[in-house]
């Protein structure tokens, strides 16, 4: 960091060197520090945040609390860490145009703006509920985001589908998913048409990586809701889950199901 950047840092961690009565572990209180910096543009997307040895400098924490506090932020998906390199800014969610599944409104019926981070996408071999609708022989990917609702609360999305049938959904750059419309993608770049789409919402305790990434206490409870889509009548497109932080505001489904090329 230059000198100025310094400063503004060690302006920043200021508050940690005050006595806290709130009970919140060390790794957190310094966690919120940073996205604070952050906010405040101290470090912008990209930017490589200080080593960690140069964090316990500039707070008055170990370097467990240091690695732990960045783990959490990069589990959030808010801090990139490279091996070797060092911990980075995320580039920030994009809006999702036109959303289909996290239509929420407001109490005039408009609906909210909504981000989305891609955050991980990789291979499945383990069988699930989504087995049952993508049938023993696909090829399963799973894309998992960050869905971001008018910075309001967040949601948790893990995206399941063949391979086969969404290539492009696997070979497009992990930036480009940030933002993306799967449906619009699936309809324009895969040439398949989406006919029908079920949703299924029940409550029920989030999973623990549900909770890092929406940020909740462990065993926090909410809306949990998955939606099938469909290609004709027994194709089956993707499966697709969605952990839902407790918020006051209605989901709103469209009033249609029917997409075409």
């Amino acid at each position: 960091m230059n000198n100025a950047a310094v400063n503004a840092a060690q302006n920043v961690f200021q508050v940690l060197q005050m006595p806290d009565r709130s009970g919140r572990p060390k790794y957190q209180r310094l966690a919120d520090v940073l996205v604070e910096a952050i906010r405040q543009g101290i470090w912008r997307p990209g930017d490589r945040l200080p080593p960690e040895e140069e964090l316990t400098q500039l707070t008055p924490f170990s370097l467990g609390t240091v690695q732990r506090a960045l783990r959490d932020l990069s589990e959030q998906g808010l801090v990139v860490r490279q091996h070797g390199l060092g911990s980075f800014v995320a580039d920030p969610p994009r809006e999702l145009q036109d959303p289909w599944h996290c239509r929420f409104v407001n109490d005039e019926g408009e609906v909210l703006p909504i981000y989305s981070q891609a955050i991980a996408r990789v291979s499945v071999f383990e069988r699930g509920p989504w087995s049952t609708y993508l049938g023993p022989q696909a090829d399963v990917i799973r894309v998992d985001r960050v869905i971001i609702v008018n910075d309001e609360f967040r949601i948790f999305s893990r995206f399941y589908g063949d391979r086969k049938v969404l290539k492009r959904l696997w070979e497009m750059p992990m930036d480009e998913l940030n933002g993306a419309n799967f449906k619009k993608v699936i309809v324009r770049q895969c040439r398949l048409p989406i006919t029908e789409v079920t949703h299924f919402v029940r409550m029920q305790p989030y999973d623990d990586e549900a909770c890092i990434r929406m940020g909740l206490a462990a065993g926090t409870s909410g809306m949990f809701m998955y939606a099938v889509a469909f290609a004709g009548k027994e194709r089956c497109v993707y499966y697709q889950e969605f952990s839902v932080a407790p918020n006051a505001h209605s989901l709103k489904f469209p009033e249609t199901t029917v997409s075409s090329v």
